[in-house]
């Protein structure tokens, strides 16, 4: 059962029915819910992707996190892009 969250829901069904891309990003205090929500919302959604940052440890820079981003839409069946430094 998924319950109290019904305000976020809200919001993000409303983001999802504009007619423009919309990048969305949930955060928070560990162990809050952040994952089971974004799983409940995805519920509502035909085709799915899931993206996930590294770790934010020494040595990541913005480049890995491109590189990362990329090799995770590639997994995933997205075209191949060649990322800029």
């Amino acid at each position: 059962m998924f319950v109290g969250r019904e305000e976020e829901l809200k919001t993000l069904e409303e983001l999802k029915t504009r007619r423009s891309a919309q990048f969305v990003t949930v955060k928070g205090r560990r162990r809050i819910g952040k994952s089971r929500l974004i799983e409940e919302f995805s519920k509502s959604f035909e085709k799915k992707f899931f993206f996930t940052g590294l770790p934010p440890t020494k040595g990541i820079t913005p480049q890995s996190q491109r590189k990362e981003f990329v090799k995770q839409m590639t997994e995933q069946g997205f075209p191949k892009i060649q990322v800029d430094d």
